[in-house]
């Protein structure tokens, strides 16, 4: 460099400006003694000379030279220069510049990093700035797990990122990006999964774009990425309860209901549907005689049943108890070949429904009754076209059959079944219900005891026949408010009538409704009636039918307290069903009542008469009393007296009378 001698003047300039510089400087000979020092080079040599960091800080340039006390912070860039010009040849010139405020500034702006990233690593989130400009991605620690990641690094492109989403979720998450990044959307927010060697994962992302170039265009986001897996296993649970029952696996009502809604929403047009019910034949012996869990067992083999037959497209689902429903669509345009493959997927289901079981190692037959409702374009409530189909089953199962469609004729019969509950409950209030007693006779025409018959007037006078009220009672529940009025009023007419003479020794019996005898209640119902009425209760029969005897240890543990209270216990109908020789010993009935079908036929069919005399031949050998019901002819009055009937009650002796013209025949 080229120098210029200075001038007095300029030589004084040079001074101050040393004298007064924020710098300090100072030169040392090399005995490290000082010969020059502005103000603050004197005081820094004098603290590196106590701190004995003097010989150290000559020896080069030192870009943060420390010099901070317990109380002070201090931080210095030094610049070193060996002399060579006398007359300070082999002297050091040591130039410092005070960098403190630069260097805690450093150090604060880590230091919150610091306190930054260890809070982010409490909220277990993975947080990033993508910048759009070169697709690369930073981010903490905590993000890279989130997509497999396990080199480390805090930095990834976006298609790395992109190779660890599920390909059915790429499309969706590129979509939100791209809607945010056009100005759609305020914020970024997409959950989707990602795949890594670890499984699968659901992962929720957020992001915001937070800088923009001169035209407008975004050019960095940022957001964070958390696992939700966790959350959406909780929700898959909760979802299943809502929409699934637990027990088969199979939709549940609100489910199958919803189904049904969507569709016919997206159905084609013209296109026929059906809606399927059914329930399982004698489900409820199953569960009461093997119990609950074999009850269970039987369900979820039905459901799997019902998923083998069907197609995959199908929609099955259990609706409560033994009830199941089905949802077939796409069934074609016309409506005779859409009825024939219903009536082809019916026969299956039926079969592979029918198919031996064994539950609680116990063989078990299982039997079912179908009700089908077929449609095109019905927009009513799903729940009126699920009675349709229920009314089908309610129908097919009353008459017998294996399956049954829905029609305009058995919409007619449900209004009218309908028609008559509504009336029965009117009647039960207005004392439209009444009894007539039917005599039964000996061999020698005696009269020797009643039968009490419900009967119905309407208010215009109409007489309903019991045959076809009383199934609609049963099916409604009203037949258990029903046959206990019927034995508080038989009760009452008893104890009448044993006040009279003549009539004092005269038994009466009373139907047991199947309904009521399964009430848990029945004995004590019972007990209390009779024993308030006053009346011998040797006097009072209960007549049950033969296809009451479901369930054989409760109806006979029922049947044992009603002897207890010297009750009669007569079987009604006996012939009609499955009631064995077994069965009558068990159940110690004392009277067997030949079901009327069989004695309408017995003088045209021989099986018939067969039949008939089996079973007097049964109840001699068990010294249990026969009555023979419906004889409306003197041959078969002739028959019965032959096989030895021990009574007779038919139109041949007398219909069913009113109270007054009963006492009249037996006084």
């Amino acid at each position: 460099m080229y120098r210029h001698r200075l001038p007095e003047e300029s030589l004084f300039i040079f001074e101050q400006i040393i004298e007064q510089s924020s710098q300090a400087i100072f030169i040392v000979d090399n005995i490290l003694a000082l010969t020059f020092a502005n103000p603050a080079g004197e005081v820094l040599y004098q603290q590196l000379l106590s701190s004995g960091k003097l010989r150290d800080a000559l020896l080069a340039d030192d870009p943060q030279c420390d010099l901070s006390s317990p109380r002070q912070p201090c931080y210095l860039r030094t610049r070193v220069v060996n002399l060579n010009a006398p007359p300070h040849a082999g002297d050091t010139l040591l130039i410092a510049s005070d960098i403190t405020t630069e260097v805690v500034a450093q150090q604060d702006a880590r230091l919150s990093r610091w306190r930054l990233e260890k809070t982010l690593e409490l909220a277990e989130e993975g947080f990033w700035m993508w910048d759009i400009t070169s697709g690369m991605i930073s981010h903490n620690s905590d993000w890279n797990p989130l997509f497999g990641f396990s080199d480390g690094k805090l930095t990834h492109h976006q298609d790395a990122m992109f190779a660890t989403l599920h390909p059915d979720d790429i499309a969706a998450v590129k979509q939100h990006f791209s809607a945010h990044l056009s100005g759609q959307t305020s914020q970024f927010h997409c959950e989707y999964r990602v795949l890594t060697a670890a499984g699968q994962r659901w992962v929720q992302s957020h992001g915001k774009a937070v800088r923009h170039d001169g035209q407008g265009q975004v050019v960095e986001m940022l957001g964070k990425a958390k696992d939700i897996t966790e959350k959406k296993r909780r929700e898959s649970a909760m979802l299943q309860l809502a929409w699934q029952d637990p027990l088969t696996q199979l939709d549940n009502r609100a489910r199958f209901y919803d189904k049904v809604e969507a569709a016919r929403t997206h159905a084609n047009n013209g296109q026929f549907s059906a809606l399927l019910y059914l329930d399982l034949n004698r489900f409820k012996e199953v569960n009461d005689s093997l119990g609950h869990s074999a009850g269970d067992e039987l369900l979820k083999l039905t459901a799997q049943r019902l998923r083998a037959t069907l197609r995959s497209h199908d929609t099955i689902a259990r609706l409560g108890g033994d009830e199941f429903a089905v949802l077939v669509t796409n069934l074609g345009e016309s409506h005779a070949p859409a009825r024939e493959k219903l009536i082809l997927l019916a026969d299956r289901l039926l079969h592979s429904l029918e198919q031996d079981a064994t539950i609680a190692e116990r063989h078990v037959n299982i039997s079912s009754s179908i009700g089908i409702y077929l449609y095109r374009d019905d927009t009513t409530p799903i729940a009126e076209m699920m009675h349709k189909a229920d009314m089908a089953q309610y129908y097919s199962k009353r008459n017998q059959r294996k399956w049954m469609f829905w029609s305009s004729r058995l919409h007619a019969e449900q209004r009218q079944r309908d028609s008559i509950e509504s009336g029965l409950r009117r009647a039960l209030n207005n004392d439209e219900l009444f009894l007539e007693y039917q005599p039964q006779f000996s061999p020698a025409g005696i009269p020797l005891g009643l039968e009490a018959l419900l009967r119905w007037r309407t208010p215009d006078g109409e007489l309903v026949p019991p045959a076809t009220f009383i199934p609609v009672a049963e099916n409604s529940g009203l037949i258990l408010n029903i046959s206990e009025w019927v034995l508080e009023q038989t009760c009452r007419q008893l104890k009448a009538w044993q006040s009279l003479r003549g009539m004092d020794q005269v038994h009466v019996s009373v139907n047991i409704s199947p309904r009521h005898l399964r009430r848990s209640d029945f004995i004590a119902q019972a007990e209390r009636i009779v024993s308030r009425s006053g009346i011998v209760p040797q006097r009072l029969s209960f007549e049950i039918l033969e296809t009451a005897l479901t369930d054989i240890d409760d109806v006979q543990r029922k049947l044992l307290a009603l002897r207890d209270m010297q009750l009669g216990i007569a079987l009604d109908n006996f012939g009609s069903g499955m009631a064995s020789l077994t069965g009558l010993r068990r159940l110690g009935i004392d009277e067997v009542k030949i079901d009327r079908s069989l004695v309408m036929e017995m003088n045209s069919n021989a099986q018939q008469l067969q039949t008939i005399r089996a079973i007097i031949a049964m109840c001699q050998a068990l010294d249990i009393n026969i009555v023979a019901e419906g004889v409306e002819n003197r041959a078969q009055f002739d028959t019965l007296c032959q096989l030895g009937c021990h009574r007779f009650q038919g139109w041949l002796f007398s219909r069913s009378l009113p109270v007054d013209q009963v006492q009249s025949l037996f006084m």
